[in-house]
């Protein structure tokens, strides 16, 4: 007689489970750990948007110390006239 897994003392390969139980396990396991790691680890979208602010708020400063073309600019408040 031998044995097929359909009988109550067939023995399976590893801890009695079968190959198929041990898979579900491991992608539960990985799907786990990725899910982790994305709220343990810094986005790298949220990385690009600050090195972009950044790049715009250096471009920004740098714009506004260069000197107006043109020459001497003055702003004063005119009087009102009636």
């Amino acid at each position: 007689m031998s044995k097929n897994p359909d009988d109550d003392d067939y023995v399976r390969p590893i801890y009695r489970t079968s190959y198929g139980e041990i898979g579900i396990v491991l992608v539960a396991a990985i799907c786990t750990l990725a899910f982790i790691l994305m709220m343990v680890l810094p986005s790298p979208i949220a990385k690009y948007q600050k090195a972009k602010a950044e790049q715009e708020k250096k471009e920004r400063q740098e714009a506004l110390s260069k000197p107006i073309p043109g020459g001497e600019v003055s702003v004063g408040i005119a009087p009102a006239r009636h």
